[in-house]
């Protein structure tokens, strides 16, 4: 198994019945992910805050499982690891 140099990046959304679907957007390709905050009314007219962000991902884990988290995302660093590699995993 050959090495990768480049880092890969994933978002998991874990399961809650209180989602905010009005701030999160997901993209159709479930790469991509936009967040969406509403002004804050009271910092006057002149606001010049940041209301909306938006990332290009490897992989958005919507609802996701466990099992699927680790299949998807630990699965060949771990691997790696116990054939001697360097591997890190950021929750």
């Amino acid at each position: 198994m050959g090495t990768r140099k480049k880092v890969h990046a994933f978002v998991r959304v874990k399961p809650t019945d209180d989602f905010a679907h009005e701030m999160i957007r997901y993209g159709d390709d479930k790469r991509s992910i936009d967040i969406h905050l509403k002004k804050d009314i009271r910092r006057g007219v002149v606001n010049n805050q940041q209301i909306d962000w938006s990332f290009k991902l490897d992989g958005v884990l919507h609802d996701a499982s466990q099992d699927l988290v680790y299949e998807t995302v630990a699965k060949d660093v771990v691997s790696q690891a116990l054939n001697g590699y360097n591997g890190n995993l950021i929750n």
